[in-house]
Order: C-alpha cells, then sequence, then structure tokens
C-alpha cells in the first residue's frame, strides 16, 4: 500500500502532562493547562475500530488500484525487503498541523476510565494476596486529577464498588479504600454482564457519551449459575454474544477496553479478540511484576507521557523541562532509590522531612514515584534498583507528538509509524537545532524484561532509523515475527544550545497471529479432543477471498472449507486422549497483487496427554498408519531398532546402557502418568501399606526366633 494513502483520520497529538500526583503545585499549577487538555483530548481518541479501520484501507486500496502495492513474499520475512511490506495504517498524517486544529471542544473531552475486576471465587487461587488492590493503587496514583472514573466488581452478580465521577483527592481516597471489598467472592463468574456494566455506567446505555476506556481484570472465562443441563449451552452463547455483538457495538461508540488475564487459566483467546475489537490491548499477568506493568500499560494509552530516556540508570534533563516525574520500579524487599541532581545535590526517601519544596515522593513496596519541580538541567542518576519499566516523563513545550502507537501488531506485516517535535502548537523551526536530530524506532519483546533494556535491545529488538523532513519524522517497521507482549519506543535526540537533548514516546503493544486458531467440540476437563478447528481473522484485511489456508497433522493433509466471510474450519480425525499431536498451519494471503506465505503458531491438540505423535513409533490414528513420516527424532529411530534387535536376539553390548535408559524413561513416563489418577494414588497407599506390614513381620519373626546350633563342618 502506498504510504500516502496509510492514513486513516486526522488525528490529534499527544501531549504530555507528566506522571503528577494531583499536587496544587503539578502541571495545572504551572500554566501546562493547554498542554494538558491537549493530552486529555488524545488520551479519548483511541485506535479506529477493525470494521471502520477494513474500510477505510480497502477504499485506499482500490483507490490506489493502479499503484500496486509491494508485498514481502513468504514467513520469515527478510529485513531488507521489509521495507517494501505492506504497512499497516498506523502513520499518523499531518501531527503538526493537528496540534493547531486542537482548539474547541475536543479540547474538554477529560479521559473515562472505567474498571471492571472479578471477583470470582478462584480469585483466592489466583490472587491470595490480593495484588489486584496494589495494582489498582499504582493506577489512582498516576490518575491525573480531572479525568473521570469508576470501578465495578463482578461474579455472579454486578457490584458497583466506586461510582463513576471526577478524580480528585477525596476519589482517589475513596478508590485506596476498597481493599477489603474486592476479597468478597463469588462463586460464578459473569464476564459479559461485567463488560457491559462498565461501558454504560450508570446512564446503562452504550451510546450518547463521549470516548470510553475499560479495564477489565479476570482469571476466568464465562461461567454462569445455570442446570447443569443448560450451562454449557448459555456459557457458549454469553461468549458468542460477547465476541459477535457486544465487542462490535463497543468499537462502534469508541469504547476502547483493554483485557489483563491474571492467569493462563483465563479464556485468552477471548480477551484478546475484546481487545483487538476495540483497538485495545491485551495482557496476561502472572506475577505481581506483570500486573502492575499490565495496570501502567493501560495507563499509558489512556493519558500517553512524554518521556526521556532512561538508560544505565542516567537521564538528561535540558533547559526546556519544567518538571519530571521519576517512577522507579524495585523488589519488595529492596530499599527506595536515591535520585542525584547534576549538581551532586542527593534526594532521599530517607530525608524526606528535608526534600526541597519542588520535591513529591510517594513510596510503595515495589515502587517510588518523585516528581520534581524546575529541575536542574543536565544528567541526572539514579542509585539502587531500577526495574524493567521504570521511566521518567517530563512536562515541556517541547514534546515528540504522535497518535497513539498501535496496541496489536500482527506477525508477518509491517507498519509505519510517524511522529513530529513540537513547540507548544507549532512545529520546530530552529534548522540548526533540527540538524543535530536523530531517532530510531525499536520493538523489544517483553520476555526479555528480566534483562537491562540494553542487553535486550541488543539481543531480540527490531529497530529501524527515523527518517526525518523538518521536524517530521517517520519510519517503516519491519514485520515482527515473535508474538507476544512487547514494548514499542520511538526515540529522538540531539544537542540544543550545546546541550544535550532528548524526547521518547513508549507503549505496550501485543504481536499476534494474523488468524485465530479455535476448537471445535471436544471437552479438556476430561481430555477429550475436538472434532474441528475453527480459524477466524485477526487482522482486518484478511477474508476468503484473498487467504487460503493450508492445514496437516503429522504430515497428512486435513481438509479445510470456508465457513464464513472471514472464517474457516478444518476437520480433524480421532485422536487417542493420551496421545497430544501439532496441527501445523499456512496461510497464503494475496493483496495488492503480490503474496506472502505466513506460518501460524502449531495448534496443539491434547496438549496435556502423556504421549506425543512422535513417540508411538508409527501408531495408526482412526486406523490408518501414518507411514514412513518425515522428520522424526533420530532418537525416536534408535529406540525402534533398540527394540527390535533384543527381540531378534542381536543386540550388540554396547547398546544395552542406551536399552536400559529407554526403559527407564518409559518406566518414569508411566508411573507419572499413572499418580495423576486418585485411583492410582489410592492403589499405591494400599500397596505400600501391605509391604509396611510384611516388613514389620518378618522383623518381629526375626527378633523372635531361636538362635541355631552351629555344627561344625565334617565328612
Amino acid at each position: 500500500m502506498p504510504r500516502d494513502v496509510a492514513v486513516t483520520s486526522s488525528l490529534q497529538p499527544v501531549r504530555s502532562p507528566g506522571l503528577a500526583s494531583g499536587s496544587s503545585s503539578g502541571p495545572l499549577a504551572k500554566g501546562a493547562g493547554a498542554r494538558w487538555l491537549a493530552a486529555l483530548m488524545l488520551a479519548g481518541i483511541s485506535l479506529a475500530s477493525p470494521s471502520a479501520f477494513a474500510e477505510q484501507a480497502s477504499s485506499a486500496d482500490n483507490a490506489s488500484a493502479s499503484e500496486p502495492m509491494s508485498e514481502s513474499v513468504s514467513e520469515p520475512v527478510d529485513e531488507s525487503s521489509s521495507e517494501q511490506a505492506e504497512q499497516m495504517p498506523f502513520v499518523a498524517r499531518d501531527v503538526a498541523s493537528d496540534v493547531n486544529a486542537s482548539s474547541g471542544s475536543a479540547r474538554d473531552i477529560a479521559p473515562d476510565l472505567r474498571m471492571a475486576i472479578d471477583v470470582s471465587g478462584s480469585m483466592k487461587h489466583n490472587d491470595p494476596t490480593n495484588l489486584r488492590a496494589s495494582a489498582l493503587d499504582l493506577l489512582v496514583t498516576l490518575l491525573p486529577e480531572r479525568s473521570r472514573a469508576g470501578l465495578w466488581g463482578f461474579g455472579e452478580q454486578v457490584q458497583p464498588l466506586l461510582a463513576l465521577g471526577a478524580v480528585d483527592a477525596g476519589w482517589k481516597q475513596a478508590a485506596r479504600g476498597l481493599e477489603g471489598r474486592l476479597d468478597d467472592y463469588e462463586q460464578y463468574t459473569d464476564l459479559e454482564a461485567g463488560l457491559r456494566a462498565a461501558a454504560e455506567g450508570a446512564d446503562a446505555s452504550i451510546d450518547g457519551q463521549g470516548p470510553r476506556q475499560v479495564i477489565l481484570l479476570s482469571d476466568g472465562m464465562v461461567d454462569l449459575r445455570e442446570p447443569s443441563s443448560e450451562k454449557a449451552a448459555s456459557d457458549s452463547a454469553s461468549r458468542q454474544r460477547i465476541t459477535d455483538e457486544l465487542t462490535p457495538q463497543l468499537a462502534a461508540h469508541n469504547i476502547t477496553v483493554h483485557t489483563v488475564a491474571l492467569s493462563r487459566n483465563a479464556d485468552i483467546d477471548l480477551l484478546q479478540q475484546v481487545a483487538d475489537g476495540t483497538g485495545g490491548l491485551a495482557t496476561v499477568a502472572e506475577t505481581p511484576e506483570d500486573l502492575l506493568r499490565a495496570f501502567l500499560g493501560a495507563l499509558d494509552r489512556i493519558v500517553p507521557g512524554e518521556l526521556v530516556p532512561l538508560e544505565d540508570k542516567h537521564f538528561t534533563i535540558d533547559g526546556s523541562v519544567e518538571e519530571f516525574t521519576a517512577l522507579v520500579f524495585h523488589g519488595p524487599d529492596d530499599s527506595a532509590p536515591v535520585l542525584i541532581a547534576p549538581d551532586g545535590q542527593r534526594y532521599s526517601l530517607a530525608d524526606k522531612a528535608s526534600l526541597p519544596e519542588g520535591v513529591r515522593w510517594e513510596h510503595q513496596p515495589r515502587y517510588d514515584l518523585i516528581t520534581v519541580t524546575d529541575p536542574e538541567a543536565g544528567q541526572w542518576r539514579i542509585e539502587g534498583q531500577v526495574g524493567v519499566d521504570s521511566r521518567i516523563t517530563v512536562v515541556s513545550d517541547l514534546a515528540l507528538v504522535s497518535r497513539p502507537l498501535p496496541a496489536t501488531l500482527y506477525r508477518g506485516f509491517g507498519y509505519s509509524l510517524a511522529a513530529s517535535l513540537v513547540d507548544g502548537a507549532r512545529d520546530v523551526a530552529e534548522q540548526d537545532f533540527l540538524a543535530t536530530l536523530d531517532g530510531n524506532a525499536r520493538l523489544v519483546p517483553e520476555e526479555e524484561g528480566g534483562m537491562s533494556a540494553e542487553t535486550a535491545a541488543v539481543t531480540s529488538a527490531q529497530q529501524r532509523g527515523l527518517e526525518r523532513d523538518g521536524a517530521q519524522f517517520s519510519v517503516n517497521m519491519p514485520p515482527p515475527q515473535q508474538p507476544g507482549g512487547a514494548r514499542l519506543t520511538l526515540t529522538i535526540e540531539g544537542q540544543r544550545d550545546g546541550a544535550p537533548f532528548a524526547r521518547q514516546l513508549s507503549q505496550r503493544t501485543s504481536v499476534v497471529d494474523p488468524l485465530l486458531v479455535e476448537p471445535i467440540g471436544g471437552n479438556a476437563q476430561n481430555a477429550t479432543p475436538p472434532s474441528a478447528l475453527e480459524v477466524s481473522a485477526r487482522h482486518p484485511l484478511l477474508n476468503t477471498a484473498n487467504t487460503q489456508l493450508d492445514a496437516t497433522l503429522q504430515g497428512e493433509p486435513l481438509s479445510v472449507t470456508e465457513a464464513g466471510e472471514s472464517r474457516w474450519r478444518i476437520e480433524l480425525p480421532l485422536l487417542e486422549r493420551d496421545v497430544s499431536a501439532d496441527v501445523q498451519i499456512s496461510a497464503r494471503i494475496a493483496l495488492g497483487g503480490s503474496s506472502r506465505v505466513i506460518d501460524l503458531a502449531p495448534y496443539t491438540l491434547n496438549e496435556n496427554a502423556a504421549r506425543r505423535a512422535a513417540n508411538l513409533d508409527r501408531s495408526p490414528i482412526e486406523g490408518e498408519s501414518f507411514g514412513e513420516i518425515q522428520g522424526l527424532d533420530q532418537a525416536v529411530e534408535e529406540k525402534e531398532d533398540l527394540n527390535d534387535l533384543l527381540m531378534k536376539g542381536r543386540l550388540p553390548i554396547d547398546k544395552v546402557p542406551a536399552l536400559i535408559s529407554q526403559w527407564f524413561e518409559g518406566a518414569s513416563d508411566f508411573a507419572q502418568r499413572e499418580a495423576e489418577s486418585p485411583q492410582s494414588r489410592m492403589i499405591a497407599y494400599a500397596v505400600a501399606g501391605v509391604i509396611g506390614l510384611l516388613v514389620v513381620i518378618m522383623l518381629v519373626r526375626r527378633m523372635t526366633r531361636k538362635p541355631t546350633q552351629r555344627e561344625e563342618p565334617h565328612v
């Protein structure tokens, strides 16, 4: 798709108020109201809904039919050719002109945040220490005043925990007092009702309001109170309403839903579909750090922040910065960090009483929030533990502005980014200053979070240099290859009046396959495999007209049929319950006259089964043999040969240890498999008891037996 049609709408710029704590000495009190209002305005503007997005991209594609779209072919995509890949239309148009258009009623739009938090009984296991309260406290701390927020809990029923209202000191105090109510557990999970209640608010209506942001946190799946004979159908119908009716309705009314799964047992596919369908962020949080990161990632999209790079515990503050806020994450047992100014002055929580008037400090077990007003220009540094996702947010007229960075990226598809450096409401016009600026865009997978930011960037980041045209910056990013959470960052650096200058935009994103695979039929609880797989398009431009699927199971082709405009059905053979195998699915995609092939992540049937299909020694499935399966592990073939040689009496002596190891491995797998069932454990206890009793009897008999007279040997 040509770059000039990769535009969805006229968008307002991101302006950052910093992570103000709500004190009267914050940005509003410092005359930064215009910047703050611009940020509030953009915070309500999320990514376009997929349906609208597809329509715009499709119309743009038709309008430019005379210009063929250059596509990269096959997966993985070579980075050298990824510049030619179809760029997802995430490019802001003329960002600077959007700044000038920011006057008017749009400035009066304040962030509207609703939180729907799961309080079902399973939370006792998945969140025993009520970490939801800690994450909520971080969110409440960072929410700026003049925004609106409310909180609902949902289990079997929906509980309004905190009415939707203006965020002020009183609202924040009430929100922090909710910790005890988050453990009023209920037995069931009506996820549909919780999502609907948060989206509608007190008006009980989705339409008729301005843009809204919803954070939906759950550890489970749709689980309604219904008679056992009707429960499966009711749960399935509710899930279907969420995906097919409620999610499009939310997107149509500019309601963005950010989902947080608090367990891998949650219906992650459902939560991802809700987030994708509304332009929100989907996250899985399995640790306390993950949960804080998830809430912070959602807040980054609701109230985007203007950052300066934090590298090796150092950051640079230029003369235009009016205020900065350091959010420093650390372990619960780590001491609070120490902030050191360019002149060597040390700011410490231990000396909180002697902190200057312009310094505010809030300490929590896993993070510290330090705000400094009128900071000294120069290089600052931090002593102590500085965890992943720590950041320095600034308030300044000199800002790097953009539309929100994409919440979802698709494997195999490139995307475009654009930003502009502005001074207030105008493009920067200082040519000598602009000539010094250079920058890059970087996508870093989140699983690298255990490393330092520098190490992660070197090992696995996708990075491209920014192209500059005056004060405008743009880049075509290569298609991401690694699925999962990631952080997308735009950075520019240079010199202004002889001093270092830097600005940064950074937001969380999710990398997903362009197609979603879900099972049809089957039952995970009793290990019944599905009868078919349904594949649906996640990418808004894909459908059955431009996408062809091929599926195989252990090298054998499977039947694929079209099941709708953007759905396919893959029929599966009958698979034994204790056997797991991977369905390999590839998609051949034709867009704009070019094609590409993308291999989806394998779908594992009977994931928890005791045996893998590759270890079955070519055992048949559904009465048919696999035959000569290509790609079997060499060790499997060697194990077959050892057994055959033993049965034929021709086993070499040097192969005996390998055979014994093979038998021991098989016995261990059998014992582990059998030990998982309650009946096997009861039998094992009974056998152990009998053996113990026999040992006791033998010992008693040995102790009471009379000694025999030893006779001398004789001939």
